[in-house]
């Protein structure tokens, strides 16, 4: 079943990465949305390879290796974010940072199976507020459909987080995986699709 779930994830990115690619090329800049798409291409191809994985006490394996590659990608996307919500300068970094910090100590806590993954899950947490924090405000009514982008899509990842074997384990690895496949579907391709189309 996980396996599945991979290839499909494979198949997904592999598309929109020459989606983006290619609608993106007559744009002038960062094309954002085929990086994006491309970093998490090559995140279920090393997931799917299987080799970076920790297995829990109950037998359920953790991919850890995910959060890395959202450290990436997820970054990236606040870069757009910030454009369209008008943060520039200073306030812009700050954001970056702190999405770097989140997934970095998601990283830390996915790759600890003893009761340590908890201060990392705490500390990414902490930062996850207060990004939210920072990025909601700005110009909330131009872009509401940013915040609410955000305020579920991104808000489900930790939850997930919370009830998968990387958590309290409520939800088996499979499920898991399912489920981060459709998060990453809708926050790292129907945005862009709807950032592109100038919703």
């Amino acid at each position: 079943m996980v396996n599945v779930v991979f290839i499909a994830g494979l198949l997904i990115f592999a598309i929109s990465s020459a989606y983006f690619y290619v609608t993106g090329r007559a744009k002038n800049g960062l094309n954002t949305a085929f990086l994006v798409s491309f970093i998490t291409l090559i995140s279920y191809a090393l997931m799917w390879q299987g080799d970076l994985t920790v297995v829990t006490p109950a037998g359920q394996t953790i991919f850890w290796s995910r959060w890395l590659f959202y450290g990436l990608s997820c970054t990236l996307l606040m870069v757009e974010i910030a454009e369209v919500k008008g943060i520039q300068g200073g306030k812009l970094v700050e954001l970056l940072y702190l999405t770097a910090i989140v997934m970095g100590t998601g990283f830390l806590a996915a790759r600890d199976v003893t009761a340590v993954r908890w201060v990392y899950f705490a500390l990414s947490s902490v930062a996850y507020i207060l990004l939210i924090i920072d990025v909601l405000p700005v110009n909330a009514s131009a872009t509401g459909w940013v915040r609410s982008y955000i305020l579920f899509g991104w808000t489900v990842f930790p939850i997930v987080f919370l009830l998968a074997p990387t958590g309290v384990g409520l939800i088996g690895t499979a499920v898991a995986n399912v489920v981060y496949l459709l998060l990453d579907v809708y926050t790292k391709i129907a945005f862009n699709v709807q950032l592109s189309r100038g919703a």
